[in-house]
């Protein structure tokens, strides 16, 4: 059994390793044939996650290097094999009992032909549709699957390519075949065993087809289209003039998955309501029509996946959940990730020492708490607490109310967090949040107090907890910062802690916000509908910025979009950048434009500003030094890293990067600084040279570091988290800290013989390797010593005879010396063991005299304190003590 572990061979000291949020619901997952599993897609590998626990017990991978894995199956009436395949053609084929690699077969594809569906005919044949790089129609055919020999190419059926592609695998007339649907209004059935055999249904009132689902067993199909409609085509599908269709209409908004359950007597749809429908169908006459749901699902429904006891259900927000056949939720399968796109703009991230986990965002507005110690999403934070809008058919992404900022103290006893909606007609919705830290309760955090409107509607843009949660400060775009104090509030039969402002402060006027935002000052009339609008040409149109298709992959959005932008102030020079509050509390740092403020913290008045023609046009991150760099004050712009030094307030250093975070350990000096190119520097206020540096530590064409946050240490060494711009979590980290993996099946796991499937794959030995005498301080005398004592701890009859003994074991024992130069560093006197003498003087033989041979000794003894006393031992007393003997014998 192996153990997959990510390090980086290229650095030295620091891995950097890969820990979360990876996607599970780019494709769709599979019940094991025992329905105990559920295995899931993740890049190029397959997780098998338990049922009732939604952990993940082990993991499949390939033994030749893949980019991702496209599609995974279990073919029909066979329950010990899996397959699968990735976007090059590799077919592999994994024994499920086992998880060990059993066959790798590449199909002879078009040249840089990529695989988009994969879908078994049988255990020997598979139906795929592939896209050519020089042809925008879709290219389908089977193959074999042990060989990877081409068996048909339907040239005839060839779709044309639109993102949105599915394909289900049915029955008719006792023939597979193959029904494609590439978003358009046309689905295409294709017989898998007589290519001629094929037919195009096109959907009735010409809307757009979005899936499809085919009978197990029947010769029915089920679609869904944009308007919301759920088909069930039945009959000769071979034959669109004489098939059957009965529509069932729950969905308002285009449902994006259905599924037929493993018997076929119902039907399972589900999409942009975030609801599981499940339709009896109408062979059932007495639950005819008949549906039970599943609401409020925390995201809209990607794919879903039926055996005979359990649905699963990929959802939006990077989770899977596991529902009963009755409707019942089991358990979830939650995956860091799934952030909402609008929060993607203004995302930050915090780390939590007590919980020891990271707060970042989550859902639309809600936090996920992210434990680095097992890895695994603890909680998902409801901060709003607010239901979702509904969607609309010309407005499918509403604007809704988003978790703009959030900050911990650096003793973890209080959260602050600020949430913002603002559609451009109403007036906008802004809170500031205080949450109090809970050791014993279901959740880690309890609301305290709620500021409605804390900054007159303008978004909060950065905050402040000093390092006990004694008072905060807050920033908006009302070019003014608020200072929050903690009190506690005399009631009638109880005290009660509760937050206040203390007073508000900025540098300029602070009201050119309000007089240049007519919707800070008086409300809009008019028919506009709230956030921004799409027509409904996109229900039987595929245009460029196909909305459907945006939807769709919405998880995937990197750089976030919000609907209505206040650029004009964003140039003004009196922007509010970051705040941040020293270490004994009694300054606060403000940027205001491309000046850096310093204010008493108990007087709330202006002491000083800093300026400085590098730092123009407008500061981002500020943060103030710790332990023995208190004296210091750290800043970024766009354009550069300075230090400012608050003894002489001059610079001290100035480096020009462009920055895209600045990070602080509260509990050291060090300081951490990520730019665009993903380069990380770790360096200490008082010096412009680094401790430690990693340059392109990621391709940026996978992904830019948008935050980072220095989490528990190693003693003096730094461990450092890192998110990307697709919620990535990454960790740098010394290479000897003990890594989390995860059990790898694969071909190594297969016994070579009867005999080695005995034998550990990993063998451990306490035989240390040999070093070099040179590189080891030996102690002679206690390793002499020590081996002495083990030789005669034995009983009499075990001791080899004197005649075999070595000549200088026994001129040890009789503490003879060889006369040497004197040197000019004196040998130190070898301790003698009393009780260690007596066993020797029995076991010394009396031929042996002074003037042995000289034999080659490895070291020499010292006894000069003892020589004379044993050798008058052996001379007067006898060897064995006759009376002695004869009483043991017997005789």
């Amino acid at each position: 059994m192996g153990v997959k572990r990510q390090t980086d061979t290229n650095l030295t000291k620091y891995v950097l390793n890969r820990k979360a949020g990876r996607s599970i619901i780019e494709r769709r997952p599979v019940f094991s044939p025992d329905g105990e599993s559920l295995a899931i897609i993740v890049e190029n590998i397959v997780r098998v996650y338990n049922i009732q626990t939604g952990d993940c017990v082990r993991t499949l991978e390939s033994e030749t290097p893949i980019n991702e894995l496209v599609a995974i199956e279990f073919p029909e009436n066979e329950d010990y094999n899996l397959y699968g395949c990735s976007d090059c053609g590799c077919v592999i084929t994994w024994t499920w009992e086992k998880g060990a690699v059993l066959r790798e077969a590449k199909l002879q594809l078009p040249k840089d032909a990529k695989v988009l569906t994969f879908n078994l005919i049988d255990s020997n044949e598979c139906f795929i549709t592939a896209m050519e790089p020089a042809n925008t129609q879709l290219y389908t055919a089977s193959y074999s699957v042990r060989s990877g020999a081409l068996n048909y190419e339907f040239a005839t059926t060839r779709p044309l390519y639109y993102d949105i592609v599915r394909v289900s695998m049915g029955w008719c007339n006792g023939d597979r075949f193959a029904a494609v649907t590439n978003g358009t209004k046309v689905l295409f059935i294709q017989n898998m065993y007589k290519p001629h055999m094929r037919t195009q249904i096109v959907n009735h009132n010409k809307f757009r087809i979005l899936s499809v689902s085919a009978h197990h067993r029947e010769s029915a199909i089920a679609i869904t289209d944009t308007i919301g409609r759920v088909t069930i085509i039945t009959g000769n599908l071979y034959d669109y003039r004489t098939v059957a269709r009965e529509v069932l209409h729950w969905h308002f908004l285009p449902p994006f998955a259905i599924c037929f359950s493993v018997i076929g007597n119902y039907l399972f749809s589900g999409g942009m309501e975030k609801v599981l429908v499940k339709w009896t169908l109408g062979h059932l006459a007495n639950k005819a029509n008949e549906k039970a749901y599943i609401p409020r699902l925390p995201g809209m429904i990607r794919y879903i996946t039926v055996n005979s006891s359990n649905i699963a259900i990929t959802l939006s927000n990077n989770s899977v959940v596991i529902a009963s056949a009755q409707m019942r939720v089991v358990s979830t399968i939650l995956e860091c990730g799934g952030i909402s796109a609008a929060s993607r703009a203004r995302s930050w991230l915090v780390y939590h020492r007590p919980l020891d986990a990271l707060l970042l965002p989550g859902r639309t507005g809600h936090l996920q708490l992210y434990s680095t110690a097992t890895d695994k999403v603890l909680y998902n934070i409801d901060i709003t607490e607010m239901n979702n809008l509904p969607s609309e058919r010309r407005n499918l992404l509403p604007l809704e109310t988003e978790v703009a900022c959030a900050a911990v103290s650096a003793d973890g006893s209080w959260l602050v967090t600020s949430e913002y909606r603002n559609d451009g007609i109403n007036y906008p919705e802004e809170k500031l949040k205080f949450w109090s830290a809970q050791s014993k309760n279901t959740t880690p955090f309890k609301l305290n107090t709620c500021v409605n409107l804390s900054h007159g509607g303008c978004n909060v843009v950065s905050l402040a907890l000093s390092n006990k949660g004694e008072f905060c400060v807050s920033a908006g775009l009302d070019q003014k910062f608020r200072i929050w104090r903690r009190e506690k509030s005399s009631q009638t039969h109880r005290k009660k802690i509760i937050w206040s402002c203390l007073t508000a402060c900025y540098y300029s006027s602070g009201i050119a916000h309000f007089l240049a935002n007519p919707v800070l000052n008086n409300f809009k009339t008019g028919d506009v509908s709230l956030g921004k609008t799409e027509d409904s040409p996109y229900l039987k149109d595929v245009d460029e910025e196909d909305i459907i298709k945006k939807v769709f992959n919405l998880h995937k959005e990197r750089t976030g979009f919000s609907r209505v932008e206040d650029d004009v102030f964003r140039k003004h020079d009196g922007d509010m950048g970051g705040v941040a509050i020293s270490h004994d509390g009694s300054l606060i740092a403000a940027w205001f434009g491309s000046k850096l403020t310093l204010w008493d913290t108990h007087l709330c008045n202006l002491r000083t500003t800093l300026s400085h023609p590098a730092l123009r046009p407008k500061g981002k991150h500020v943060m103030f030094g710790n332990n023995d760099a208190a004296h210091y004050l750290v800043c970024t712009t766009e354009n550069c890293v300075a230090v400012w030094s608050l003894l002489s307030l001059t610079i001290k250093w100035l480096v020009q990067l462009k920055p895209m975070w600045l990070a602080g350990d509260p509990f050291s000096n060090k300081m951490a600084v990520i730019t665009d190119n993903n380069d990380l520097f770790v360096f200490r206020p008082q010096s412009s040279e680094p401790i430690l540096t990693r340059k392109n530590i990621v391709d940026p064409q996978t992904g830019v570091f948008t935050q980072c946050a220095f989490g528990a240490p190693i003693g003096d060494k730094v461990r450092l988290y890192i998110v990307r711009n697709d919620a990535e979590i990454f960790c740098l980290e010394p290479e000897n800290s003990k890594a989390h993996g995860l059990e790898v099946m694969s071909r190594r796991n297969l016994p070579l013989s009867n005999f080695s499937a005995l034998l550990a794959e990993q063998h451990l030995s306490e035989v240390q390797p040999a070093v070099p005498v040179s590189g080891q301080a030996l102690n002679m005398e206690s390793l002499g010593n020590t081996a002495i004592s083990q030789f005669l701890s034995g009983a009499p009859h075990m001791v080899p005879p004197v005649a075999m003994m070595c000549t200088s074991f026994l001129q040890h024992l009789s503490g003879y010396e060889e006369i040497e130069e004197p040197q000019d560093e004196e040998d130190k006197e070898m301790e003698v063991d009393p009780q260690s003498s007596d066993d020797e003087d029995s076991s010394t033989p009396t031929l042996i005299g002074k003037h042995t041979p000289k034999a080659t000794e490895l070291w020499t003894p010292n006894y000069d304190n003892v020589k004379e006393k044993r050798l008058k031992k052996i001379l007067n007393k006898p060897l064995l003590d006759l009376h002695t003997t004869g009483t043991l014998f017997g005789l």
